[in-house]
C-alpha cells in the first residue's frame, strides 16, 4: 500500500435501495453491485475484510452451538436466582466475558433463554475491525497494521464524529488507511423499511458529507460500501410455535436457534431430525437447505457447529417471535443472496474490473497488493 486509502463501510447500503433513492456519491465515478453471503453483518463484514467465504474464515454467524465448556455455562448455576432477563444476570455474563474469556468482538444476548444461551458460543473472539479479528483468516487490516498506522472507526463512534475525525486524519496526512463504519443505515431500515424519508433524508446526508470529503482529498483512494442490502418486510411465520408442537425437548432432543430469517436445530435424540424436518417442510414461507447448497453458498460446516437443520425464510418473511425479540420490524437482512433486494454495492473513485462482483472478491481491491492465507492467530 503505497498511496493513501480511505474506505466508508455503511452497513446495508443496498444496491437497489440507493437507485430507488437517487443515492450516488458525484465525486465518485464508478460503480459496482455486490453480491454478498448468506447470513448476517459479521459474515458479510469478515468476507468483505478477509476476501473469503464463512466456511473459510468460520465466522458465519454470531452465535454457534458448542460441543464443549460454553462461555455462557454459568447460567446453569445461577438458574435458582435468575433467568438472562435480569440485569444483573447480563452485567454478570458481560463482565465474565470481557475479563475473563477476552471477548473483545460484537455480541447481544437478545431474547435467547437461558436454556439455549448455556448451550451456545461465541465463534468471534475478538473484534473484525482489530489484529486477527478475521477469524482463521488474514484480513486487509491485519496488513494494514503491519504496513503502518491506522485509522479506524467502528459502531462505538457516534457517525457524525466519526465523519469528522476521518476528514482530519485525511488533513493530517500521516496515515495510509483509514476505514469508517456506520449502522445507522441498517437501523433506519429495520425500523422503517427502504422507501421511507427517514432513509432518503440519511442517504442525503451521507451523500453530502462524503462528496465534501472526497472533494477535498483528490489523491486519497476512495470506496463507499455495504456490506448486504435490505428486505421490505411482508409476512412472518411463527416457527417456535410449530416445533414447540412436536413435543420434543430442549436440551434432550434438540437445541434450537431462532433467528430474525433464519432457523437452526442442534439434533440430538432418536427420530427428532426426521420429525423437525417434516414439520418446516411443511411451513410456507420458508425451506430446509441441503447440504449441497450450503455448500456451494461457502457456508456449510461439518460436525454441526451452526446446526444440523437450516431453515431459511423466502425473502420478506421473518420469524415472530424469534431469538431476536418479538416486534415486528419493516426491513431484514439475512436473507438468500440470489434475492436482489440483497445486493449491495461500491462507489469508487478508481475503476473496479467489472460492474458485479461478490464481496469476497473485492480486498485487494480495497487494499492493493493484500495478501490473503491463514491467520497467524
Amino acid at each position: 500500500m503505497n498511496k493513501r486509502t480511505a474506505i466508508i463501510l455503511i452497513d446495508a447500503l443496498g444496491c437497489d435501495m440507493t437507485e430507488y433513492h437517487g443515492f450516488r456519491p458525484k465525486t465518485l465515478p464508478h460503480r459496482t453491485r455486490l453480491k454478498t453471503v448468506l447470513g448476517f453483518s459479521q459474515a458479510a463484514l469478515t468476507s468483505i475484510f478477509t476476501g473469503s467465504a464463512p466456511d473459510a474464515h468460520g465466522l458465519w454467524l454470531m452465535y454457534s452451538f458448542t460441543s464443549g465448556r460454553s462461555p455462557f455455562g454459568i447460567l446453569r448455576g445461577l438458574r435458582p436466582f435468575g433467568g438472562t432477563d435480569r440485569l444483573w444476570v447480563r452485567d454478570l455474563l458481560g463482565w465474565k466475558l470481557s475479563r475473563i474469556d477476552r471477548i473483545s468482538a460484537y455480541y447481544s444476548l437478545y431474547a435467547i433463554p437461558g436454556e439455549v444461551l448455556e448451550r451456545l458460543d461465541l465463534p468471534a473472539r475478538k473484534s473484525m475491525f482489530d489484529r486477527l479479528g478475521g477469524g482463521n483468516r488474514r484480513s486487509i487490516i491485519d496488513q494494514a497494521y503491519d504496513e503502518g498506522e491506522v485509522f479506524i472507526r467502528d459502531y462505538n463512534t457516534p457517525e457524525e464524529k466519526a465523519f469528522d475525525e476521518l476528514e482530519s486524519a485525511l488533513e493530517s496526512g500521516e496515515t495510509l488507511f483509514h476505514l469508517v463504519y456506520t449502522a445507522g443505515l441498517d437501523s433506519d431500515l429495520h425500523r422503517h423499511g427502504s422507501m421511507d424519508e427517514a432513509i432518503d433524508s440519511r442517504l442525503t446526508n451521507y451523500s453530502r458529507r462524503i462528496d465534501t470529503i472526497v472533494a477535498r482529498f483528490p489523491d486519497v483512494r476512495f470506496a463507499v460500501l455495504g456490506d448486504h442490502g435490505m428486505c421490505d418486510v411482508t409476512d412472518h411465520i411463527d416457527l417456535m410455535k410449530a416445533v414447540e408442537a412436536t413435543g420434543l425437548r430442549i436440551p434432550q432432543d434438540f437445541i434450537p436457534f431462532y433467528d430474525s430469517t433464519m432457523a437452526r436445530f442442534r439434533i440430538f435424540g432418536e427420530g427428532a431430525a426426521e420429525l423437525l424436518s417434516e414439520v418446516l417442510r411443511s411451513i410456507p414461507g420458508g425451506r430446509l437447505l441441503k447440504s449441497e447448497e450450503l455448500n456451494s453458498l461457502g457456508v456449510y460446516f461439518p460436525g454441526s457447529v451452526y446446526g444440523d437443520l437450516i431453515f431459511l425464510c423466502e425473502p420478506g418473511t421473518i420469524i415472530l417471535p424469534s431469538f431476536m425479540g418479538s416486534d415486528p420490524v419493516k426491513g431484514m437482512h439475512g436473507y438468500h443472496p440470489s434475492a436482489s433486494c440483497m445486493d449491495s454495492v461500491m462507489f469508487s473513485s478508481e475503476e473496479f474490473d467489472g460492474n458485479e462482483a461478490p464481496i469476497t472478491g473485492i480486498a485487494g481491491f480495497l487494499l492493493p497488493g493484500f495478501r490473503g492465507g491463514r491467520s497467524r492467530g
